[in-house]
């Protein structure tokens, strides 16, 4: 059983949804998921409010870690994120791999996800690349995306 950690960045419900359709997706290929978003100074609360604070147990627990990041631009909130990983214990993270989308899926790469994606490759983890094609229904393609992952 493979085990999927899902962090994201999100000041609005649909890039939350971009991400629970992801652990959900993952969830019905049996993995184990954890969702963990990470919130700027200020920020306002999305739909729901359990997800925890990202820990480094986190990042070393994960086979997959899946980053949705709103903002185009690195921000602030991703701070936690590389304390997390720069605090992690290595030793695993060459078995690790990563993937990450936008506000708007997976459909362009913006700054901040390469900016994530360098961080993680410099540590070892890689990077996977867009998992299914883009085309059809947003949400249906994030689902579709954590089945995928949660098979690794």
């Amino acid at each position: 059983m493979s085990n999927v950690l899902v962090i994201f960045q999100a000041n609005t419900e649909r890039t939350e949804q971009l991400a629970l359709a992801v652990g959900v997706g993952a969830v019905e290929s049996e993995a184990n998921i954890r969702l963990r978003r990470l919130v700027g100074a200020g920020a306002v609360e999305v739909g729901h409010k359990g997800y925890g604070t990202l820990k480094e147990a986190d990042l070393v627990w994960a086979d997959t870690i899946v980053v949705g990041l709103e903002d185009a631009q690195p921000k602030q909130e991703l701070a936690g994120l590389l304390s997390a990983l720069t605090a992690a214990d290595k030793s695993s993270f060459p078995q690790k791999q990563v993937w990450t989308f936008g506000a708007e899926g997976a459909a362009a790469k913006t700054e901040a996800q390469s900016y994530v994606e360098a961080a993680f490759q410099a540590v070892g983890v890689a990077v996977l690349p867009a998992l299914v094609p883009d085309s059809g229904d947003a949400m249906d393609r994030m689902k579709e995306t954590g089945r995928q992952l949660g098979k690794r």
